[in-house]
């Protein structure tokens, strides 16, 4: 299922800043590909800066919506302080207020699947998210002499490929499905027993979909009473 996406391919510098400007991770990824469709055709490397800058912002911002789906109400306004200016800082909340994360993101889209009417869910890489978060921040400081970075075709070829790779997996995956995930207190009494034996390893996720689709249509029955 393809989300409809808008084009990033010629847009003008001006384009760039001032039409379809948000500041979610969305929004600073496509900011990012217009920014690397101009680097390419022109050679640009403030373009590649700005990518960068804007691919950089994309992964922190991704990060916070990733906390804040998988803790909810449990993010209070101190830990939210500690998160402020620090992607490294929110990483760790997530693992520490969250330690399930990625079983459960596992989890919530095996579920989900076996209704045939849901929308696809998105999974994220953390790790590969804080290695592009790191890779991309390499070019925006100062990297070494004028012949070994900007005027460098190497280390601008480079550059492209490292921010368009993470520019590319943040928009590939929100032009294809949604984020969503299950919180285990809001689940019904059937998927919450079969999300307990599924974290603790007594089932894996082929177990997980036929208990699902053993127990839907009894679920779809509660539903509509």
């Amino acid at each position: 299922m393809q989300i409809q996406a808008p084009n990033f391919s010629n847009r003008s510098p001006d384009q760039i800043i001032g039409e379809n400007v948000y500041f979610d991770s969305v929004g600073y990824t496509y900011r990012a590909l217009s920014w690397l469709d101009v680097s390419r055709k022109q050679r640009n490397v403030c373009a590649l800066q700005y990518a960068a800058h804007d691919v950089r912002q994309a992964i922190e911002q991704l990060l916070f919506e990733e906390l804040v789906l998988s803790v909810g109400t449990e993010l209070d306004y101190n830990k939210y302080q500690r998160c402020k200016g620090s992607s490294t800082k929110l990483y760790k909340i997530i693992n520490k207020l969250s330690p399930d994360y990625n079983k459960l993101a596992q989890f919530t889209k095996e579920i989900i699947s076996v209704d045939p009417h849901s929308p696809p869910l998105i999974t994220w890489d953390h790790r590969f998210l804080m290695k592009s978060w790191g890779l991309t921040s390499y070019y925006l400081h100062w990297a070494g002499k004028p012949d070994e970075t900007v005027e460098s075709d190497s280390w601008f070829n480079t550059g492209v490929h490292v921010v368009e790779d993470a520019a590319n997996y943040i928009w590939r995956k929100v032009t294809f499905g949604y984020t969503g995930i299950m919180m285990p207190h809001k689940m019904e009494p059937e998927i919450r027993q079969l999300w307990d034996r599924f974290k603790n390893g007594r089932t894996d996720l082929e177990g997980v979909k036929r208990a699902a689709l053993l127990a839907l249509p009894i679920l779809q029955n509660r539903l509509k009473i």
